[in-house]
């Protein structure tokens, strides 16, 4: 299975470098990657350092996650003039969501 969704996450985003839609770009990579990375390494900080639980970790790294990607579309929106990107936020979901099968499964 872990095979099979690593296959899945590289196809997805070698699709992202050639396309140029709404659903994909390069900007799509960087939340993806970026979100997961936080979601990862915030898990690990209020683990290791602050010593939560491991639920609480779990709750915190998501959460944060998802408020950082909130906020950054907000900047977007309101000091880049950019516009407020739903698909970039689904992106940062879904990279959350591969934070949370990396602790799954490397920790």
């Amino acid at each position: 299975m872990k095979k099979y969704l690593f296959i899945i996450i590289i196809m997805l985003l070698i699709v992202s470098l050639q396309a140029k839609s709404k659903w994909m770009g390069e900007d799509k990579i960087l939340h993806f990657t970026g979100s997961a990375f936080l979601t990862y390494w915030n898990y690990g900080m209020s683990k290791d350092i602050l010593g939560y639980s491991s639920e609480k970790s779990v709750y915190f790294a998501v959460s944060f996650t998802l408020a950082l990607g909130t906020a950054k579309e907000y900047s977007d929106k309101k000091l880049k003039n950019t516009g407020f990107s739903w698909y970039d936020l689904a992106y940062d979901a879904a990279g959350v969501i591969a934070g949370l099968v990396l602790l799954n499964n490397l920790r």
